[in-house]
C-alpha cells in the first residue's frame, strides 16, 4: 500500500531524521510504499523577504545584531551532510510550502493511507502549519487517517481555542490515534475527545543492528563519555565534568556549534552539522552517554549503554518521564547538579541496562498498534 508520513520538516535535528527513517524502515519491512511528505514553512512573500532586509540591516548597523544578515543563504551548507542521509535514504515528496500544494499533491498521488507522526507532530509552535497535522487538507476524501506516536512534546495544552475547535473536529476523522507520551492521552481526552494508545517513538522498534548498519567504523572502539547536549548551561557541563573526573574518561561529541550569533563566513566550517552515520557511531562506540535530548536517551538505551539524561525543559520534559518510565529506566534522568544522585548513577548496576526493548509490554503494544492499523488498510 502507498503511505503518505506527515511529520515536522527534516534536516536540522537527527532526531526528527531518524524517527523519519525508522517508521519508513517499519513500513517498508510491513510490505508498504510510503513517501514522507515534505511540508515546510509557508512561502513568504517578496515585500516580506525585503521589510526583514531592511530591518535586519539597520539592527546591525545599531549594533544590535550579530547574526549574518542573510544567514540562511548559508544553511544548505551548514546542513548538507543531514540532507545528504535524507535524499539518499528517506523517500520524500516535492518541497510543498502551503496549504493549497498539499492538496495539489494528494489530488495527484494515489494513498491508500497517511501517517501523521511522530517527532512533536501535534505542538503548534514547531508546526509549519498545526492544521495540516490533523490532516484538514484531506476534507472529505475517502483515505485512511492514522496517527502514530505523535508528540504534543508537552504535558501542558498550547492550542488556541480556535485552534483546539478546529483540530478537535479533525481529530474525530482519524481512524485511530497513538501519541508518544502518555500525558498525551490526557491530552486527546480532555481536549481533542478522542481516545488515544500510547505508543513508543519508532525509532525503537528497528533493531539495534539495523542502526550499526549506519555506523561508519568499528563499534568495538571504544572513546569515553559521548555527549550529546542541544542546550549548554553551566549545570550540565559541571555534570560531564564531574563524570570525567570520576571515571577519568574523556569526553566526545559529534555535534556543530550551535551559537549561531557567532556565525561567521570565517567559521563556517564550525557550524556544520556531522553526518548522522558519524552521530549514531558515537552512541555505538561510547562507555556512557550523557545527553539533554529526546532522541539521545533513546539511542543510549538502544546501543544498551550507561546514560544519565538532563531534562530539557524547554524541549519538553514529559516526552523524557514518558520514555523512561516506560523502560524503566526513569532514574536515570536528573533536573540539576547533584553530585550525590551522580555517584549513585555511576555506580548502578551494569546489568541494568542488559534490556531488550521488544521484552517490554510498551514494544508489544507499539507493534500490536501499527500491525492492526495496516492490516485494515
Amino acid at each position: 500500500m502507498k503511505i503518505a508520513i506527515m511529520t515536522q520538516p527534516l534536516g536540522q535535528n537527527y532526531g526528527g531524521i531518524m524517527q523519519a527513517w525508522a517508521l519508513q524502515q517499519v513500513l517498508k519491512n510491513a510490505g508498504h510504499d510510503p513517501v514522507t511528505i515534505d511540508r515546510q514553512s509557508d512561502a513568504k512573500s517578496a515585500a516580506y523577504y525585503a521589510a526583514r532586509f531592511g530591518y535586519r540591516t539597520a539592527q546591525k548597523l545599531l549594533g544590535k545584531r550579530k547574526l549574518p544578515i542573510n544567514y540562511e543563504k548559508l544553511l544548505p551548507y551548514i546542513f548538507q551532510h543531514t540532507q545528504k542521509f535524507i535524499a539518499e535514504n528517506i523517500k520524500m515528496s516535492e518541497r510543498i510550502d502551503s496549504t493549497k500544494k498539499l492538496k495539489s499533491h494528494f489530488d495527484a498521488e494515489n494513498y491508500d493511507a497517511v501517517i501523521v507522526g511522530s517527532d512533536q507532530t501535534w505542538r503548534p509552535i514547531y508546526s509549519p502549519n498545526i492544521n495540516n497535522y490533523f490532516l484538514d487538507f484531506l476534507e472529505n476524501r475517502k483515505i485512511k487517517r492514522l496517527a502514530y506516536a505523535s508528540s504534543f512534546g508537552v504535558d501542558s495544552w498550547e492550542f488556541t481555542n480556535e485552534q483546539t475547535k478546529i483540530c478537535a473536529e479533525l481529530a474525530k476523522k482519524f481512524d485511530c490515534i497513538s501519541v508518544r507520551e502518555n500525558s498525551g492521552v490526557d491530552l486527546c481526552k480532555t481536549y481533542l475527545d478522542v481516545e488515544a494508545t500510547q505508543v513508543l517513538d519508532p525509532t525503537m522498534l528497528i533493531k539495534r543492528e539495523d542502526y550499526e548498519k549506519l555506523c561508519n567504523t568499528s563499534i568495538n572502539e571504544k572513546k569515553g563519555i559521548y555527549t550529546y547536549i542541544l542546550d549548554n548551561s553551566d549545570w550540565k557541563d559541571k555534570v560531564v565534568r564531574t563524570v570525567e573526573e570520576k571515571l577519568k574518561l574523556s569526553r566526545y561529541k559529534n555535534q556543530s556549534e550551535t551559537d549561531y550569533s557567532k556565525l561567521t563566513k570565517y567559521n563556517l566550517e564550525n557550524f556544520v552539522f556531522p553526518k548522522v552515520e558519524d552521530w549514531i557511531t558515537g552512541f555505538a562506540q561510547s562507555s556512557l552517554v550523557i545527553t539533554d535530548s529526546f532522541h539521545g536517551t533513546v539511542f543510549a538505551i538502544m546501543f544498551n549503554k550507561p546514560f544519565i539524561s538532563l531534562i530539557n525543559n524547554s524541549r519538553g520534559a514529559s516526552r523524557f518521564y514518558s520514555l523512561l518510565s516506560s523502560t524503566d529506566l526513569e532514574d536515570r534522568l536528573i533536573s540539576n547538579y547533584d553530585e550525590q544522585m551522580i555517584d549513585s548513577l555511576l555506580n548502578h548496576p551494569q546489568n541494568k541496562f542488559n534490556i531488550e526493548i521488544n521484552e517490554k509490554d510498551i514494544y508489544k503494544q507499539s507493534k500490536s498498534f501499527l500491525n492492526r492499523a495496516l492490516k485494515h488498510i
